[in-house]
């Protein structure tokens, strides 16, 4: 629990029976900013490090309802501005997003395009948004919006391992994944797609977890992964069939120009 000196906001408090979530519909995307390449989107907000949610609805250990607007937060509150890739790697529209490699692969990919890799923070802000939402479209989960709500597949993990046709083959028949950009309403209002579900995306984690990489987002078997819960039970070298990963950037501040 976070401790008295908490900042509390609490716009509203709904009743608390039964209720039915508006759907949710992305805004337009913005497009492209000039501080950031045109394959990227200019995310801008306030990243609190500790929240907690009064939850509404619970099945089984997870929540799947939060009551709108009730968000606890402690500090260190940090203002954050970052470009961020509309898709997950590789960055296509169109494109199947690109799997079974682990944090340092997945961190080199960026770096030879001029990039790195999404920190947790980055990717909370980009999801949650200025309402502080558990998920980049409100307050409930809502398994219409993302691709997450796919059975789970038991996978031979042998195969996987063993390279070549076998892990191939094996891989064809466990992806559930969609093409980059195809649920149309998996976009957050900054013009993100897939941040949700989908596959699990590496980023580099916070100060404090063991590894210097985790997993954010959850994948297509997962439906009430929200904007926060990082998983940080792996090891860097692990690589699996659906965990993915985007890249991110700091933006490009034009200076204004002196007068003659």
């Amino acid at each position: 629990m976070l401790d008295t000196a908490a900042a509390i906001y609490i716009l509203s408090l709904p009743w608390l029976g039964d209720r039915r979530a508006d759907a949710y519909r992305p805004p337009p995307d913005p497009g492209p900013h000039s501080d950031c390449p045109s394959d990227m989107r200019l995310i801008e907000g306030v990243h609190d490090n500790d929240m907690e949610r009064l939850c509404l609805r619970q099945k089984g250990e997870r929540c799947w309802s939060y009551v709108p607007h009730a968000v606890t937060t402690e500090a260190p509150r940090t203002t954050l501005r970052f470009c961020m890739d509309q898709y997950e790697a590789p960055n296509e529209r169109g494109a199947k997003p690109i799997v079974m490699t682990d944090f340092f692969q997945s961190q080199n990919w960026c770096e030879k395009r001029g990039k790195r890799l999404c920190t947790e923070q980055e990717f909370e802000t980009a999801c949650e948004g200025p309402q502080l939402e558990p998920y980049f479209y409100g307050w409930d989960v809502d398994v219409t919006v993302c691709n997450s709500n796919k059975p789970w597949l038991a996978f031979d993990a042998a195969k996987l391992r063993g390279g070549g046709l076998e892990a191939k083959r094996e891989l064809d028949r466990l992806w559930q994944g969609t093409l980059s950009g195809e649920m149309s309403r998996c976009r957050t209002r900054d013009g993100i797609y897939d941040l949700l579900g989908n596959v699990e995306e590496w980023v580099t984690s916070r100060a404090g977890r063991r590894w210097p990489g985790a997993l954010m987002g959850g994948f297509w078997a997962k439906p009430w992964t929200g904007c926060r819960g990082t998983n940080d039970a792996h090891e860097p070298q692990f690589t699996f069939y659906q965990v993915g990963f985007r890249c991110c950037k700091s933006p490009q501040t034009k200076r204004n120009k002196q007068p003659p």
